[in-house]
This record gives structure tokens, C-alpha cells and sequence, in this order.
């Protein structure tokens, strides 16, 4: 089967962009976090800069649907890197400039944000028309989700190295390079197979019935959301788990920097144990079979976040931190798979893109709203005090947690050989 899939044209310059596109992404993240951290000092501005990006990233995906429901989505996606290419380049310059206003460099990563769902979405819904035995589709995505653990795994460590050789604004050139050498691979894939599907709703696709059918589709997925009491109580403990993962984003090269004094190749080790943590994670659950409940599975995954992670405010040394930081990966690994496959078993098929993305609007604004709180924090607690707190914090939501998430169940046992497939 993996010969017959490489055999595949198409699958090929896919995978070759979206592995490109990856890497240049840690590079780009890397390089534009430690380059704020050295040009501000400001933990704000850090969280500032995760706050610009990603959260019109969240509401920019309801659109970025739509649109690529209408539109060739080859050439959205095109459009998108290219587009975030310039961006890059832009964003090294006015780093250059010692008095830059930050707001400025604020509006670039705004932009960036609401331009990066075309991909990321679109990506997604590329895949199944690029397989042309469906016999394969499984095997594709699995190959897509081992490029990404090992994007995850050795971007952010290759990153951290070369940041310490050839400087920040270099790395981010090379992302940049990446955005416009994944558009010439989604170039080559064949313009048959990525047309909208539905080509007269894109002739017909003014501005007015697009708004109206747009929140049509909002306040369909908001109702459905609002009239589940268990459904809420599990987007809401995922978007306080999610916001527990904005201290690390924020706080971690500050303490790469200054606490363990490893600048930016400790920074690349450390976000590297947390990727093979993951995987290991993954790996693990993939060999047995769990019956646990699922709530009381997602609260006991919340408590191990926070207790994984509080060693970062207990010691100064990178071997402690990377082994934390790997044992956090191993711990919350298997939690977007089982609120996700929950969700898609709960939610009736007629509804499930709408719900979907009205569900990611909540819970995708925990990351963003953690570290824009976390930035607010550090001056006043410190990186280690930042990290202490969220632990706790976190320990005491999980805690909570399993009084409210009991009641959450699976219809079906919770094996893993299902969440596999």
C-alpha cells in the first residue's frame, strides 16, 4: 500500500509542501518568538505576539471554510503561502529597525493569522481527492500524521541551532523560502482534482448571501452547542486546559534564556522532548485497549498536565526540564483524540462541520487568552512563579473536573483500536 500511495504524483509534491511548509513553520515561530524576546524584553509583547496569530486564526476558519467549500482550493492555498512568504520577509525588516513601532509588527501577524485556516484547513480537505484509491486513505493520513511528529520532533531543536549560528532573522528568511516553495508544490498537483466541487455556488457567491449564509451556519452550530449541558461542560474544561498551555508557549524561552542560561538550543531541546513525549504518548495508547471513563479520563489527564509541568517552577537544570517537558507530551496526548472522537459520535453528520467550528471558536481562544494572562503575570511572579501557578491551577481544574466530567460518556467503550481508525 505505501508503494502503490507513493507511486502517486499528486501525493508526492503534497507531501513535500506540507513537510516543507512544517518545518518552516517551527523555524518561523522560533525565530519570531526568541527575535521579540530579544528586541522587547517583554513577556506582554510575547504574549501579545501568540494572541495576534492565533486568535483571528480561530474566527478566520469559519470563513476560510466557506470559502473553501466555493473556490479552487489549490489556489486559496497558493495564494495563502505566498502571501505569508512576503509577510516574513516583511516582519524581518521592520525587526531590523531599532525603534519599530510594535504595533506595526502586531498588524503583520494579525494578517498572517487570518491567512493561515486556507492552508491548514485546506490542506485537510485536499487530501481525500488526491488518493485515488480510497482503499489508501487511512494510510495517507497516516503518513501525514508521522511527518508532523517528526516536524514536532526535530524542527524546534534544528531551529534552536541554527538561531544560535546564523540569528533570528536568518531562520525566518527560511521560513519565509518555505511558504513560497510549498505554493510551487501545490502548483504542481492537477488543477482537476482541487476545483470547487460546487462551482456555480462560487460564480454566485456575492457578498451579501455569503454573510447571511455564513451566520446561518454560526447560530446553527451555537444551538446545537448551548442545548447540550454535557457538551458545554466539556468545551469548557478544554478551554481551561487549553489555557494552561499558555504559560509554556509565553514563559519557555524566558526560561530557556535566563533561568537555565542554554539560550535558544535549550528553547529547541526542550519544545523536542515535549514532541517525542507526545509521540510516545500516542504510541503508547495505541497498544492497548482503554475502558476508563471519558470523563474521568480527560479530568485525570488535566490533574497530570499541571503535575508534569510543575517541575519547570521547582529547578533550574535542562535535564529536569526536558524530562518534565517530555512526560507533559506523554500525558496529554491521547486528550484531543478522545474529546474529538466524542464529539464526532455525539453530533449528528448533518451537523458536525458547523458544530465543529463553532466548538473551535471557544476552545481555540484558551491558548491565545493563557498566554496573553501569562505575559501580564511574569513580571509580577517571575517565569518560575508563572509556571508554579498554572501547575496548580491546573491540578485544581482537573480536580474539579472529575466531580463535572463524570457524567460525560461514551456511547461505545473508549478502545483504542476504534480512536485509531
Amino acid at each position: 500500500m505505501m508503494k502503490e500511495l507513493w507511486r502517486q504524483h499528486s501525493f508526492r509534491w503534497y507531501w513535500l509542501g506540507m513537510f516543507l511548509s512544517g518545518l518552516g513553520d517551527q523555524f518561523g515561530w522560533m525565530g519570531l518568538t526568541w527575535f521579540i524576546m530579544k528586541k522587547t524584553g517583554s513577556s506582554v509583547a510575547m504574549g501579545g505576539v501568540i494572541l495576534a496569530y492565533m486568535l483571528p486564526a480561530v474566527f478566520a476558519g469559519l470563513v476560510a471554510g466557506v470559502l473553501l467549500d466555493r473556490y479552487d482550493r489549490r489556489k486559496l492555498i497558493m495564494v495563502d503561502n505566498v502571501a505569508r512568504g512576503f509577510i516574513f520577509i516583511a516582519l524581518v525588516i521592520l525587526l531590523q529597525v531599532d525603534q519599530v513601532p510594535l504595533f506595526l509588527v502586531y498588524v503583520l501577524i494579525v494578517i498572517a493569522g487570518v491567512l493561515s485556516p486556507l492552508s491548514s484547513a485546506g490542506a485537510q480537505t485536499l487530501l481525500p481527492r488526491l488518493v485515488t484509491d480510497k482503499k489508501h486513505l487511512v494510510k495517507a493520513n497516516g503518513v501525514m500524521e508521522s511527518q508532523w511528529q517528526i516536524v514536532y520532533m526535530f524542527g524546534p531543536a534544528l531551529a534552536g541551532v541554527l538561531i544560535s549560528f546564523i540569528g533570528e532573522a536568518y531562520v525566518l528568511l527560511i521560513d519565509a523560502f518555505s511558504f513560497f516553495v510549498c505554493a510551487f508544490c501545490f502548483s504542481r498537483l492537477p488543477k482537476k482534482l482541487t476545483q470547487s466541487a460546487n462551482p456555480a455556488a462560487a460564480i454566485s457567491g456575492h457578498i451579501g448571501p455569503f454573510l447571511r449564509s455564513l451566520l446561518t451556519d454560526m447560530k446553527t452550530g451555537y444551538r446545537y452547542v448551548f442545548g447540550q449541558k454535557q457538551m458545554i461542560a466539556l468545551i469548557l474544561f478544554t478551554f481551561l486546559f487549553n489555557m494552561s498551555y499558555g504559560p509554556i508557549e509565553v514563559a519557555l524561552p524566558l526560561y530557556a534564556n535566563q533561568d537555565l542560561q542554554g539560550g535558544s538550543v535549550a528553547l529547541g531541546m526542550l519544545w523536542s522532548s515535549l514532541a517525542i513525549g507526545a509521540l510516545l504518548g500516542s504510541l503508547f495508547f495505541s497498544t492497548i485497549t482503554w475502558k476508563m471513563p471519558l470523563g474521568i479520563t480527560l479530568a485525570g489527564i488535566i490533574v497530570a498536565w499541571g503535575v508534569t509541568t510543575l517541575p519547570l517552577a521547582l529547578f533550574s537544570r535542562l535535564e529536569v526540564a526536558m524530562l518534565a517537558m517530555a512526560l507533559a507530551g506523554f500525558s496529554y496526548s491521547p486528550y484531543n483524540i478522545l474529546y474529538k472522537s466524542y464529539l464526532q459520535k455525539q453530533v449528528p453528520d448533518a451537523l458536525l462541520g458547523r458544530v465543529m467550528t463553532s466548538i473551535r471558536t471557544i476552545t481555540g481562544t484558551g491558548m491565545p487568552a493563557g498566554a496573553v494572562i501569562s505575559g501580564l503575570l511574569i513580571p509580577a511572579l517571575g517565569v518560575q512563579g508563572l509556571f508554579g501557578a498554572g501547575a496548580v491551577v491546573c491540578i485544581i481544574c482537573g480536580v474539579i473536573a472529575f466531580g463535572v466530567l463524570r457524567q460525560v460518556e461514551d456511547q461505545s467503550s473508549l478502545a483504542v483500536e476504534e480512536r485509531g481508525d
